[in-house]
């Protein structure tokens, strides 16, 4: 229980009934709160807001009186908190009369809704239980620690993916249309799981599912860790507050003593849980409850007992008994329950949750908007966490990109990224590689062309990309490679934003953001006359220099699993990584870049034959051809020291990686460390 105390502020400066507009604004200014009272004779009587103070000063002027708001109500600062209608301020007295503090409405609710969140998390963490929840696109927007725990895989990794296809489970789409799934069995990452699909309602719209689910083992642990003692109501008091469950005490004779938590009500069919309190357990096993001798079970085994309950409506109850003996004697016996027909329950108290909390809602829904294009970016390195940071900024502003990096670090997916953070993102982003039209047919491409133009073109005319691109991105892929007669149209398209078709002569306004990109060194070719000057400055706004894959190892392995699950799907293989395989892919030097991994990840789940991916597959793979050559002998002539022990330091790590096939085998043979054993394997490389 929450009282008034725990979250009264400060009391504010106040002012006079009588004060003016301009007194008030003088005293709101040098308040650090958000309000100011009204007093009458040190008595508050009423209070003023910025917003209503602003709309006084805008109609009557800074000498006017000023006109408060009287909508307070003083409560006792240790009563509970309560929330009333046509009340905006909470005014805290003590015992005596006194001002003690106080609060808004809205800021009471925002802070009850934060510890009522708080204290789900910790309800679904003590209690066992997984959660996941996902949008209508069963893109992943929630994940609790247990159901972190019970998957073996972390928030990061899951957030975004597709839970319909990791599940594989195309019942998934009856959710969406309203049907509650119970007791689905469902496997992720070699864990079986038992829960419940509900649809995920907000405003009585279904927003997503929620998924609901449990381990057995890790059931079993958790009940045979708690271990009731003498002083048993205490502990139950304890679960009470992080529990949805519910937990009904009968004593060593079979009479129920009391039920806490969430009342069954649905499977006890009794109106009021009072209505239970002294039954005895013959009397509810005569009306279709308890089937087995629950007290009799529990005097044999001297343990748990774990057994599911049904009563003549269908409604199933997974149970819990626990007894409780002192010395010899059975003094009560514990059992806990779960609905595990419906969890409804639950589902209500997230919607709530969600409704009255406006900062989860925030977060929420910047996951929501997030999924579409986050799923595309794929890093753990601080370097792309920057760098993606700075992609959110400029995308909100059309000043041009350019992309620098070499082949196959991904400039395309950090084009399409900065379209789908942009206002853009639901207009067209239009992609041309400049190097891959014919120079002929590049100026009609990228400016279209009126009809009769020229031999062979369309009887219609056809519009140019960048009119295809109008009101949305345009990205230009190898910009260096545009013949330097087409630079000066694209120069003038970038200062006018206007188009003139071949055979035209009107010119068409557009609206495009332009992203180029290039593998070049683009300041040299300008030197060199190679590249127009006045272009390069134009395009060269906001350049983004894209690290290579070597400058970036941290992502190696998230890059790795993302295109493992994705040629996986593909291919309908289940092929796994050993960590000597990851060891071997983080010590190339990946000269191709992330479209190199991409490529000998394919190979690797196409052509191996285990599930189980080794380090000598990748081996075999990345230095097939270094791995044939010849040997050279140890020492044939008299060189350098350093030079001779480079040679023979090398060619025992070739002989070690041939023979054992990992280098993680390689390390401990020759007796150094899998990091050292890493770093000279890169020194190696050509």
């Amino acid at each position: 229980m929450m009282i008034w105390k725990d979250i009264l502020q400060a009391m504010p400066e106040s002012v006079s009934q009588h004060a003016t507009l301009n007194e008030a604004l003088k005293t709101l200014n040098a308040s650090a709160q958000k309000i100011i009272f009204v007093t009458a004779e040190e008595a508050v009587i009423g209070y003023l807001d910025s917003e209503s103070l602003l709309r006084q000063i805008e109609r009557h002027g800074l000498d006017a009186q000023i006109r408060y708001n009287t909508d307070i109500l003083k409560v006792p600062c240790d009563n509970r908190v309560e929330f009333y209608h046509n009340v905006s301020i909470v005014l805290g007295v003590d015992s005596g009369g006194g001002q003690v503090g106080f609060t808004t409405f809205e800021e009471a609710r925002n802070r009850i809704t934060q510890l009522q969140l708080h204290q789900k998390n910790q309800i679904f963490h003590s209690s066992g239980i997984g959660l996941i929840t996902t949008d209508s696109q069963f893109r992943i927007t929630f994940i609790n620690e247990r159901a972190e725990t019970i998957l073996g895989l972390t928030r990061n990794f899951l957030l975004h993916r597709n839970y319909k296809k990791l599940l594989a489970l195309d019942v998934l789409e009856e959710v969406l249309q309203g049907r509650q799934l119970v007791n689905v069995t469902s496997s992720l990452n070699f864990k079986q799981m038992i829960g419940n699909f509900s649809p995920l309602q907000e405003s009585g719209n279904i927003q997503g599912i929620v998924h609901i689910f449990y381990l057995r083992q890790q059931l079993e642990q958790e009940i045979q860790e708690l271990e009731l003692v003498r002083n048993l109501n205490d502990d139950i008091k304890a679960i009470y507050s992080s529990s949805n469950e519910e937990i009904l005490v009968m004593n060593g004779h079979g009479r129920i003593m009391r039920l806490a938590g969430t009342y069954l009500q649905e499977f006890w069919m009794y109106e009021h849980p009072d209505m239970l309190i002294g039954k005895h357990l013959g009397e509810l096993q005569k009306e279709g409850f308890f089937r087995q001798n629950i007290l009799d079970i529990c005097k044999g085994q001297r343990g748990k007992h774990v057994f599911i309950q049904e009563n003549t409506r269908g409604r199933k109850v997974w149970s819990v008994a626990t007894p409780v003996f002192r010395g010899e004697l059975l003094e009560k016996i514990v059992i806990i329950s779960r609905d595990i027909t419906e969890i409804n329950q639950l589902k209500e108290e997230l919607e709530t949750v969600k409704k009255k909390s406006d900062r989860y809602k925030q977060e929420l829904d910047k996951i929501l908007h997030k999924t579409q294009h986050e799923k595309k970016l794929i890093y753990r390195s601080k370097v792309m966490e920057n760098l993606e940071n700075l992609i959110k900024q400029i995308a909100r502003v059309d000043s041009t990109v350019l992309l620098y990096g070499q082949s196959g670090v991904g400039k395309e997916v950090f084009a399409q990224t900065i379209h789908a953070y942009s206002p853009r993102s639901q207009q067209p982003l239009v992609r041309v590689n400049c190097g891959a039209i014919p120079e002929n047919l590049i100026e009609s491409e990228f400016f279209g062309y009126e009809k009769g133009a020229f031999t062979g073109a369309d009887r219609n005319g056809k519009p140019g990309l960048f009119e295809l691109a109008d009101k949305g991105s345009i990205f230009l892929d190898e910009i260096t490679e545009m013949p330097l007669n087409l630079q000066v149209k694209l120069l003038r398209v970038l200062q006018e934003r206007e188009v003139t078709r071949i055979g035209g002569v009107k010119s068409r306004k557009i609206d495009v953001r332009v992203i180029a990109a290039t593998n070049r060194e683009i300041k040299k070719m300008v030197e060199e006359n190679k590249f127009r000057e006045d272009l390069y400055y134009r395009l060269n706004v906001i350049p983004i220099h894209i690290p290579a894959l070597r400058d970036r190892v941290e992502d190696i392995i998230s890059l790795s699993i993302a295109f493992m699950q994705q040629y996986n799907a593909a291919y309908q293989r289940e092929k796994t990584l050993t960590r000597e395989a990851l060891d071997v892919l983080e010590s190339y030097h990946w000269p191709g870049n992330v479209r190199e991994l991409q490529n000998v990840l394919e190979r690797l789940i196409v052509t191996t034959q285990e599930d189980g991916i080794k380090g000598e597959d990748v081996m075999a793979i990345l230095y097939g051809e270094t791995r044939e050559k010849k040997i050279k002998p140890i020492i044939s002539s008299i060189v350098p020291l350093k030079e001779a022990v480079d040679e023979v330091e090398g060619q025992l790590i070739r002989f070690a990686l041939q023979k054992y096939g990992t280098a993680a085998k390689a390390a401990e043979i020759l007796g150094v460390s899998q990091a050292t054993m890493s770093r000279k394997i890169k020194q190696l490389l050509p």
